[in-house]
């Protein structure tokens, strides 16, 4: 389905505005919600194919193989799972399955018997150049469209989204 970056409920919806009258906060906040949900899997979608056929591995994987270069040396499972905003199990397997691969490395902790520390390999490192060939000019070429002040004012933006959502999701309101 070709989008072509308008989010008029009118064209598709025709029942839209019985819910959010129009011009309304109510209407505005969900088109701005759709908007970046529509974004954000459209953008997942697409570069997702894009590095898996060049690389192989999933965005799971390289996601986490981009957080461990971006770290100053090993970090533990916890402080990663932190950091990536995933749950530890599923880190857990991630990092299961880029050690299979020889992407990361995985010691214990000299300072914790229960926890390991987990660094990026040479050829994790590989791997993730071989992400940024692909990602790099595929990030220029779509936000090319933006002027770098709409780029500082959209990272602006979801910084305080995010901050809001962790507000909310840590006063217990997450689901209702």
């Amino acid at each position: 389905m070709k989008f072509d970056g308008n989010l008029d409920m009118d064209k598709w919806a025709t029942r839209f505005h019985e819910h959010y009258g129009r011009d309304s906060r109510l209407e505005k906040e969900f088109l701005l919600t759709r908007g970046l949900v529509i974004a954000a899997r459209r953008w997942t979608s697409y570069v997702d194919g894009l590095v898996k056929q060049r690389t192989g591995i999933s965005r799971a994987q390289w996601q986490t193989l981009s957080s461990l270069m971006h770290c100053e040396g090993p970090v533990t499972v916890g402080d990663l799972s932190r950091n990536m905003h995933v749950k530890w199990p599923t880190a857990i397997r991630v990092l299961k399955e880029l050690e299979a691969l020889e992407l990361i490395s995985s010691e214990p902790d000299p300072a914790d018997a229960r926890a390991r520390l987990i660094a990026i390999t040479k050829e994790g490192e590989r791997i993730m150049e071989e992400v940024r060939e692909v990602l790099d000019p595929t990030r220029a070429r779509i936000l090319g469209a933006l002027s770098d002040e709409e780029l500082v004012a959209c990272t602006r933006m979801l910084g305080v989204l995010m901050r809001e959502i962790g507000e909310a999701m840590e006063g217990g309101n997450a689901g209702e």
